[in-house]
């Protein structure tokens, strides 16, 4: 196999990891906000209270920005929607024995840089949003010593949430998200890499006609002078 096609199917297999991952991002994240009654537990704060028959309860919570969680779970169907574009385009060329254009590379790389810096901004949102929420369970005043213990806990009917799996939710949130930044990091690479490699090819090309039309100028000299 051409290198060139070994490098579209290097491509095209990590834009199925992307599709598959993207499920990890945005179904838990979603599942956990619908949970949650629409409220994003990211960058909350609250206070805990307790009767002396019951488990500590959360009485009052500040919830975090909506947008913190809808835009998790919006990076995370495009990722999905954008690795399921890029495995039927890489896979048609491959099958019918085409060569993406300069264009399309270049369209490559821009596409991939955006979602790249995309996801590691909301990886970050998400990473300290959820160290918050946990540092708010572990507080003190709930008597909880790990992040997790929470969700064994009805801490949430006060409330009004069902705070049952949020630790899972969130921990295969992370996973996914920062493993689709790596994907789409290496993903710009070689999309770099491949632009470069056009670039090449394009400076070789002109080099060898300014080379062609010296030699061919020089051959019509001669033979005037001859």
């Amino acid at each position: 196999m051409e290198p060139v096609k070994i490098f579209a199917v290097m491509q095209t297999f990590c834009y199925a990891w992307v599709f598959i991952l993207s499920f990890l991002v945005c179904i838990p994240a979603g599942v956990n906000v619908n949970e949650f009654r629409g409220h994003c537990l990211l960058y909350a704060s609250g206070k805990w209270d307790r009767t002396p028959q019951s488990d500590p309860f959360l009485a009052d919570v500040t919830w975090g920005p909506e947008s913190s969680c809808n835009f998790t779970i919006f990076i995370g169907v495009l990722s999905m929607v954008l690795g399921l574009f890029y495995i039927v385009w890489t896979s048609i060329l491959l099958i019918r024995g085409f060569e993406s254009s300069w264009l399309d590379a270049f369209i490559n790389l821009i596409v991939n840089s955006v979602m790249c810096v995309c996801l590691f901004s909301t990886s970050l949102t998400v990473s300290v949003g959820f160290r918050q929420w946990c540092e708010l369970i572990t507080s003190p005043k709930s008597s909880f010593k790990r992040c997790e213990d929470g969700q064994h806990f009805d801490i949430g009917r006060v409330i009004d949430v069902d705070a049952g799996n949020y630790f899972v939710q969130w921990q295969v949130t992370q996973f996914g998200i920062w493993f689709l930044w790596l994907l789409w990091l290496t993903l710009s690479v070689m999309a770099l890499i491949r632009l470069y490699r056009y670039h090449r090819i394009e400076s070789f090309t002109s080099s060898m006609n300014r080379e062609r039309q010296r030699l061919i100028s020089q051959v019509t000299q001669n033979t005037q002078s001859a």
